[in-house]
């Protein structure tokens, strides 16, 4: 599994139970993740990013996110009898 996925996998876990590996989070809360792992939590997506930047310098590495309750996007086209393109 690449970083991106690791990362996107334990973002998502966090998202929708508010906890991973025994750590609990709050909506509202920022967490830095770093190939799978949880680095840093802060207040701000600045400061996650501050803290994620310290630990990997590299912008290509890393995820920050706000944890949040998922929401679901519903995306409705108006076809006019045509067929939507």
């Amino acid at each position: 599994m690449s970083d991106l996925h690791a990362n996107q996998a334990v973002a998502d876990h966090i998202c929708r139970h508010f906890e991973w590996q025994g750590s609990t989070f709050q909506p509202g809360q920022c967490v830095a993740l770093l190939k799978g792992e949880v680095v840093a939590v802060a207040e701000s997506l600045d400061d996650a990013l501050a803290a994620l930047r310290a630990i990997e310098p590299d912008p290509a590495k890393g995820m920050v996110l706000e944890v949040a309750v998922p929401v679901t996007d519903v995306v409705r086209g108006v076809c006019g009898g045509r067929g939507c393109r």
